[in-house]
């Protein structure tokens, strides 16, 4: 992949934002209360919205990190694809329609149907915070080595262009433009992908299977290519990998959010059939794609890539268009560009999930502040969230791959959200000190045991190196299997230390109104 400006990938990038800052330019528009911001006024589809929350969950770290895996380590690659397809299966037959019957704007609210509104609004808003600073990191990160290959732009000031273009949507558009912002990306990027998959099999083999036999004998691991723990040794890493990756989105504040931008649990269930369906058919497709990357480029190809591997896609298209000229160009255009719209489309979401947590949650119910000022502190909330980020962000580089980055963040998010919103809704001995002890106790465990982990231990460094340290106290990369318990454990023994009386009716009316949909604003209707 060339170095320096790329002037058709600029102007395909450029023609893809102007779409999507038209789409803002009209949301902002009709947004003008704080349900229209948070929520796009409760009035999506369960297609648009199925289509939106693929378009959320298909971040740079699904497109770029994916591929880079698979690139850089065949199978562990391929594993965390896959991994990811059953995400949204944990989602539809545990959550969806019960958040939706339950929430309003935060999935805070869901848990305030039953408990104190105040110390689960608080617990709530800290855990949603650290889970969307780990997200936006990867987010970022991508962001910065994109702007470098797109126009030679250094990776600090990438990262800072990132950062603006990411708020213009959150601070003029809210729900709504976010959620426009993400069919257009989902769509395109669905589009992008197929057209590369099809060119692999016209350029390289029609068969898939000799595609990745090729890829084998052009990796240094050569059969282990096919094999689990190039990328991280020993079975209870795989296994705490594959564990966080399927309870990611469980937990994932602004996908959680999504259920609230639709009219009813019918609507929230057809959502996440949409999401499975283009979520799992993406990742079989990204994973395919990083295996032809290593049939296509070998490891001389590993250079261009990167350490992290993020760059493998981006390498692969130029080799798809001849190495040079006006093919290779475009593609690599198009790549760029709905690579750059995908992190921007994430980042928004999980901006305005923040800033809804910072505003709904503790301005305006825990501080009992005035509603009407909701979407002028949250607006500020998102300014101070991302400066925070970006310098984050530039203190620990480029070179980390941006998968590992965001497996960190749903680590977090499973172990400190999925826990007592499980527990809140299924336990009836939960109580509102339970909550907030097992949000904590997931939280700084997960914490913890990142920072004590083979990949920080002892500093940032090792999130630059090619292997996870030796020498780290906590052994496994990623630490859901001791943190998600210690989550569920802070939940009994905070419920059980609880002197809070017992609220049974409190109990019933909640899975009532869970399962049935009852007290909801029956009076909307959907945007078709």
């Amino acid at each position: 992949m060339r170095d320096g400006f790329n002037f058709t990938a600029v102007v395909v990038t450029v023609g893809l934002l102007c779409i999507t800052f038209v789409a803002t330019y009209y949301a902002s528009r009709r947004t003008r209360t704080s349900a229209e911001f948070w929520t796009a006024g409760g009035q999506m589809t369960g297609r648009k919205n199925g289509i939106a929350i693929a378009g959320d969950f298909l971040s740079s770290a699904s497109l770029l990190g994916y591929a880079g895996l698979a690139y850089m380590y065949g199978m562990d690659g391929v594993m965390y694809a896959v991994f990811a397809c059953g995400i949204f299966l944990m989602v539809l037959f545990l959550i969806a329609e019960k958040l939706r019957n339950l929430g309003r704007f935060t999935f805070a609210d869901a848990l305030a149907t039953r408990l104190r509104s105040g110390p689960v609004r608080i617990v709530s808003a800290i855990s949603t915070l650290f889970i969307c600073i780990f997200y936006l990191l990867a987010q970022l990160v991508a962001g910065g080595v994109l702007m470098e290959a797109l126009a030679g732009i250094d990776f600090t000031w990438g990262v800072v262009i990132a950062a603006v273009l990411m708020l213009t949507y959150v601070l003029f558009g809210g729900m709504l433009a976010t959620t426009w912002l993400q069919i257009i990306k989902a769509v395109s990027l669905m589009s992008v992908v197929a057209l590369l998959v099809l060119l692999v099999l016209i350029r390289i083999d029609p068969n898939p299977l000799n595609i990745i036999e090729s890829a084998v004998a052009q990796s240094s691991y050569l059969d282990e290519y096919l094999a689990t723990g190039n990328s991280f040794g020993g079975a209870w890493n795989i296994v705490s990998m594959a564990v966080a990756v399927t309870l990611s989105a469980v937990g994932l504040p602004h996908v959680l959010m999504r259920f609230f931008t639709v009219p009813d649990a019918v609507q929230a269930r057809s959502s996440a059939i949409w999401a499975i369906s283009l979520i799992g058919g993406f990742n079989v497709l990204i994973a395919f794609l990083g295996i032809a990357a290593r049939a296509a480029l070998g490891t001389g190809g590993e250079e261009v890539a990167g350490k992290g591997g993020n760059l493998a896609l981006p390498a692969l298209t130029v080799w798809l268009g001849g190495g040079e000229g006006f093919a290779a160009d475009l593609l690599l255009a198009l790549v760029v560009a709905i690579s750059i719209a995908t992190l921007l489309a994430v980042a928004s979401g999980l901006v305005l999930s923040a800033s809804s947590a910072v505003a709904h949650d503790l301005w305006a119910k825990s501080f009992h502040r005035p509603e009407r000022e909701e979407i002028t502190v949250g607006r500020v909330a998102a300014v101070a969230l991302v400066l925070i980020t970006v310098g984050v962000t530039l203190v620990i580089g480029s070179a980390q791959n941006v998968t590992f980055l965001a497996t960190l963040a749903t680590a977090t998010a499973a172990s400190s959200n999925f826990p007592v919103l499980i527990m809140t809704m299924l336990w009836r001995r939960m109580r509102t000190l339970g909550a907030v002890v097992g949000a904590l106790s997931g939280l700084v465990t997960s914490l913890v045991l990142i920072v004590t982990g083979p990949l920080v231990w002892p500093s940032l460094a090792p999130l630059v190196s090619d292997s996870l340290s030796t020498t780290a106290p906590f052994p496994l990369a990623f630490p859901i299997l001791f943190s998600v318990p210690a989550g569920f454990l802070g939940c009994v023994i905070g419920s059980y230390l609880s002197r809070e009386k017992p609220d049974e009716l409190a109990f019933d009316e909640m899975q009532v109104r869970a399962l049935t949909g009852a007290g909801l604003d029956t009076t909307k209707t959907l945007t078709h």
